[in-house]
C-alpha cells in the first residue's frame, strides 16, 4: 500500500481526472479528502472502496473562505496533511482574444489561478514537513494555444506558482511539482475538440505522436508517483505527460 496512513487532498475531485486520481489513491491506501464544487457532483464518488477512506467536502476554490474550511476540515480529521493535489480547474468556449468574453477570462484566472493559489495558502500551513504538492497544470502551460487565451496564461501560471513554493518549502522538505497532461480523454476535452477543429471530424489524439488520447488513469499514475516518496527529490518541475504533444 503505497499510501497506507497518509493523508491526502484532492480538488476538483469529481471531473473525470480528479475521480481517477481518487480511485487510485483510495487503492493504493490514502486517506482522501475529495473536494467538488457542487454537491450534486459528490454521488461520483459514491461507489469508491478500497483500503483507503474517502472524506467529501463541497468548496468553490476561488473562495478564500471556503478553501480555508476544506483544509480546517482536512486537519480536523486527520491531525496532519501528507499530500495535496491542486486540481480544479475549468474552460471556457474557443473564442480569439479580440472576441473573448471578459467575464470568461476573469472567471478562469479565478479558479484556475487563484485556486492554485489559494489552495498553497491554507493547504501547506498544515502540511507536515515531507509532505508533497501536485498543482495541475497542462501541456496548454508550456506552449500556445489559438482560441483559448485564458486557459493558456492560467496553466502556464501554475507553473510559475509551483516552481515559487517549490523554493519556499525546501527548508522544510515539502515538495512541490506541477503536473502538464495533454488534452485527457474526458467531456471536457471532447468538447474542446469540437470548437477547436470545427468542421472536421479531427481529435486531439492526431495531434501527439503516440496517435492516441492520453486517458485520465495516464495522469494519475503520474499524480501518484509524485506524490509518493519515489519522487523524493523531485520539486519545482513541471512533468509532461502529454503523449509527445509538447516535443514537436
Amino acid at each position: 500500500m503505497l499510501f497506507s496512513g497518509k493523508n491526502i487532498i484532492v480538488t476538483g475531485a469529481t471531473g473525470d481526472l480528479g475521480v481517477a486520481i481518487v480511485q487510485r489513491l483510495i487503492s493504493q491506501g490514502a486517506n482522501v479528502l475529495a473536494v467538488a464544487g457542487h454537491q450534486s457532483e459528490i454521488s461520483r464518488l459514491a461507489t469508491f472502496s478500497g483500503p483507503g477512506t474517502l472524506e467529501t467536502s463541497v468548496a468553490d476554490v476561488s473562495d478564500a473562505e471556503q478553501v480555508l474550511g476544506y483544509a480546517t476540515r482536512a486537519f480536523a480529521l486527520w491531525g496532519q496533511i501528507d499530500g495535496f493535489v491542486n486540481n480544479a480547474g475549468i474552460q471556457t468556449p474557443v473564442r480569439p482574444i479580440v472576441a473573448f468574453p471578459e467575464e470568461d477570462f476573469d472567471r478562469v484566472m479565478a479558479v484556475n489561478v487563484r485556486g492554485v493559489f489559494l489552495g498553497m495558502k491554507y493547504v501547506l500551513p498544515r502540511m507536515r514537513e515531507g509532505g508533497s504538492v501536485v498543482n495541475m497544470s497542462s501541456a496548454l502551460g508550456l506552449v500556445g494555444g489559438a482560441g483559448i487565451c485564458a486557459y493558456v496564461p492560467s496553466k502556464r501560471a501554475i507553473i510559475g506558482l509551483t516552481k515559487t513554493a517549490a523554493l519556499e518549502q525546501g527548508p522544510r522538505g515539502v515538495r512541490v511539482n506541477a503536473c502538464c497532461p495533454d488534452p485527457i480523454a474526458g467531456r471536457m476535452t471532447f468538447k474542446l475538440a469540437e470548437e477547436v477543429f470545427a468542421g472536421s471530424k479531427k481529435t486531439f489524439a492526431e495531434t501527439v505522436p503516440l496517435g492516441r488520447h492520453r486517458t485520465p488513469e495516464d495522469v494519475a499514475g503520474l499524480v501518484s508517483y509524485l506524490l509518493s516518496d519515489d519522487s523524493s527529490y523531485a520539486t519545482g518541475t513541471a512533468h509532461s505527460v502529454d503523449g509527445g504533444f509538447t516535443t514537436a
